[in-house]
C-alpha cells in the first residue's frame, strides 16, 4: 500500500480490452469513454471530465469512489496526475472556489495539485460491466437485463434484474455475506420466494414502480419510509444495504477498468468509502 493507495501497472492484468498508449489526459479520456459512451448518461450528471485539461501529461492516475477528505489527503502526500471518480465532486454549477471544508474546497485543492479530475457516474452504471453489473453478478443473478431507461427524464437503464429463485432470506443472507449486516433494512416476508431481483446502484426509490413489474425484491439503497410502503403496497420486497455498499461491487470494476485500457500507474484508492453512516 502507498499512502492507502495499492499501485497496480497494466502489465498485472490480463483482459480482453486494448490497451491504449496514454500520455495525455484526454488520451485516458478517450480510452475510457469508449467502454463507459458517457453520452448515455442521466442528463442530470455531470461525468466526462470535470476538472483539468485534456492536453496535460498523465503518467499516474489514481481511482476513487469519491472525492472525500482522504482522498484528497492521500493525494497531497503521493500526488496524481488524473484522478478519476465514480461520484461526481462537483453536482451544481459554483461560482467560487474557496478554501475550507467543502466540496468546492476540494476541488480548489485538486486545481492546486495540478490533479485533473474525470467523472464516469450513471454512464458506469449502464454500461456492460459496469456498477450495475457488478452488484447482479455479487449477488448471482442469473441472465440479467438491463432496466430501468427513461427518455422523458433522460435516464439510462442504470440497473439490472435477472433470475434468483429462492426465498428472501436467502437474498438477505447474500446480502449480509457481501456488504455486512450493519444498516443493512429489509422489508417484505422473508419467507417467501423470490424468483425474480432487480438491483440499482445507489439510490434507487425512483425505480420501484417499474422495479415492481418486473421483479419481486429490489436491492438498492437510502429508500425512505413512504417508498418503502409503496414498494410493500406494489408485492416488492425491499433490501437496503446502503447507499455506498451498492455501488462498492462496482469499484472493483471502475479500477479494473482504468488498469486495463491504459498503460500507467494505477493507484487504487477506493478504499477510502464515502460512508457517511457508522
Amino acid at each position: 500500500m502507498e499512502s492507502g493507495g495499492e499501485v497496480h501497472s497494466a502489465e498485472e492484468d490480463t483482459s480482453a480490452f486494448t490497451i491504449r498508449v496514454v500520455t495525455r489526459v484526454g488520451d485516458l479520456t478517450s480510452a475510457v469513454a469508449e467502454h463507459t459512451r458517457p453520452e448515455n448518461a442521466a442528463s442530470w450528471d455531470p461525468v466526462g471530465l470535470q476538472l483539468g485539461d485534456l492536453d496535460a501529461s498523465v503518467e499516474r492516475v489514481g481511482v476513487c469512489h469519491e472525492v472525500n477528505e482522504e482522498v484528497v489527503e492521500s493525494l497531497e502526500r503521493q500526488p496524481v496526475d488524473l484522478l478519476v471518480t465514480y461520484h461526481p465532486l462537483l453536482f451544481e454549477p459554483t461560482n467560487r472556489l474557496l478554501a475550507g471544508r467543502s466540496a468546492e474546497a476540494r476541488a480548489f485543492r485538486l486545481v492546486s495539485m495540478g490533479v485533473n479530475l474525470l467523472v464516469t457516474h450513471t454512464d458506469f452504471d449502464a454500461a456492460p460491466g459496469g456498477t450495475a453489473d457488478a452488484l447482479a453478478s455479487i449477488l448471482k443473478l442469473r441472465e440479467p437485463e438491463p432496466f430501468g431507461a427513461d427518455a422523458l427524464e433522460g435516464t439510462p437503464d442504470i440497473g439490472r434484474v435477472g433470475d434468483f429463485d429462492a426465498t428472501l432470506a436467502v437474498l438477505d443472507a447474500l446480502v449480509s455475506d457481501a456488504f455486512g449486516p450493519n444498516g443493512l433494512r429489509i422489508t417484505g416476508n422473508r419467507h417467501a420466494h423470490v424468483a425474480r431481483v432487480a438491483v440499482v446502484p445507489g439510490s434507487g426509490a425512483d425505480f420501484i414502480t417499474v422495479a415492481a413489474q418486473r421483479a419481486d425484491a429490489l436491492v438498492t439503497g437510502d429508500v425512505p419510509h413512504h417508498r418503502a410502503v409503496r414498494a410493500a403496497d406494489l408485492g416488492l420486497a425491499i433490501v437496503d444495504p446502503g447507499h455506498t455498499a451498492t455501488e462498492r461491487p462496482g469499484m472493483r470494476a471502475l479500477l479494473d477498468l482504468i488498469i486495463t485500457v491504459s498503460d500507467v500507474e494505477v493507484v487504487d484508492l477506493t478504499a477510502f468509502d464515502p460512508q457517511t453512516w457508522t
